[in-house]
Order: structure tokens, then sequence, then C-alpha cells
């Protein structure tokens, strides 16, 4: 948590409740493009996901009276957005989506720990095309394990943040996030270790 960025954005919400309109277009410049990214990632269609950002930041221009300073902007928006990506997704008709092509991790991070690693030529490759299997599992997901995953994996959000975002207990959190994870992990090569060197050249040292 960055409490400097947590602090700015309470300055610029004070602002624009004290009737300064650089106030709300600061919230709207700082976030605009993670609220995206999140609304992507749930909806799965790009042009879907630019309408709801606008959408959530009318929602949030006219909601921020209601704000709580005490706690966090980020993610009292997120609750926003993910309300508001929930209703569309039910209120979605059955259509064909945009394709979006997409890491849903980065093809050098570890699925479970989020950890960089530095990729070689051959290692890129694999890792490129883990990736694109991990993008596949992930739009396979139920919608409410998908948002869990989002929020988890790419936002960075704690247990907690998320419980507070959807309104859910912390144990359905943590229930809906393995499962997740689970799903993802079983649709990669079997001989495939997340993050890490293939099984099979790993019992080769052993």
């Amino acid at each position: 948590m960055d409490v400097e960025k947590d602090d700015e954005d309470r300055r610029l919400v004070h602002r624009h409740l004290s009737g300064d309109p650089s106030g709300f277009e600061g919230l709207y410049r700082r976030h605009r493009e993670r609220i995206f990214a999140v609304l992507v990632r749930m909806l799965r269609n790009r042009e879907d996901a630019l309408e709801a950002t606008q959408e959530v930041f009318i929602r949030i221009h006219r909601g921020l009276d209601s704000f709580d300073a005490s706690g966090r902007f980020l993610t009292w928006a997120y609750r926003i957005a993910t309300n508001h990506a929930i209703d569309r997704i039910r209120r979605r008709k059955v259509r064909k989506e945009t394709a979006i092509v997409e890491d849903v991790v980065t093809p050098t991070s570890d699925l479970r720990t989020g950890r960089s690693q530095p990729p070689g030529g051959a290692e890129r490759l694999e890792r490129e095309e883990v990736a694109a299997a991990i993008q596949q599992a992930v739009d396979r997901l139920a919608d409410t394990h998908r948002i869990v995953f989002t929020l988890h994996c790419y936002e960075k959000l704690s247990y907690g943040e998320i419980a507070a975002v959807l309104g859910i207990p912390i144990g359905t959190v943590m229930s809906r996030l393995y499962h997740a994870r689970r799903k993802v992990r079983d649709a990669l090569p079997r001989d495939w270790d997340p993050g890490g060197p293939r099984r099979s050249h790993r019992k080769d040292e052993q």
C-alpha cells in the first residue's frame, strides 16, 4: 500500500468537494488506465471496457461526497468498477467478443509469487506460450473467479481489500482465488512448473 499515493488521492477528493474541478480531473488522470485495465479483464471486450470506464468515472464523480476519507480511494473506486462490471456481465447478451491478446501474468513472473525472473531466448518463447495458455484459461473462468483472480494477481489487492471491494467474506475470496489458480495451472502443459523450469528438467538434475 502506497501511503503517499493514498494521501494524494484524499487531497484531490477534498479539492473536488471544495468546488475545484481540478480535483476530479486529477483523480481521473491518475486512475483511468488502471480502472480500464481491470474492466478489460473482467468484461473481456475492449470496446465494452472503454464505455464502462467512462460510466464508472461518472458514478465516481456523482458519489465522491459519500467517499469515506479514512479508507483508500482506489479500493472504493474498484468497488464501483467491479459492481458495474458485474451488472454489465449480467445484462450482456451472448455475442462474439473481441479477442484481446494480453498476458494474464507477465511471461517473466511467477504465477505463485509474482517475482520477475530474467528470461533467456528459448525460455522466453516457452513463457510466452504459457502466457497464452494462461490467458485462455482465465477467459474460461467463471465470472466470480475471474474477478477475484484479476484483483489479486493483477492489481495486487490483499484478501481483505478484495473482500471489501466485493462485499464478501475473506474466506470466500480465498476459496475463489484457490479454485481460479488451480484451474489456470491445470490448463498449462503438464510438464510446466509455473514460474520455474520445466519439471522434467528439474527431475533430470536430481
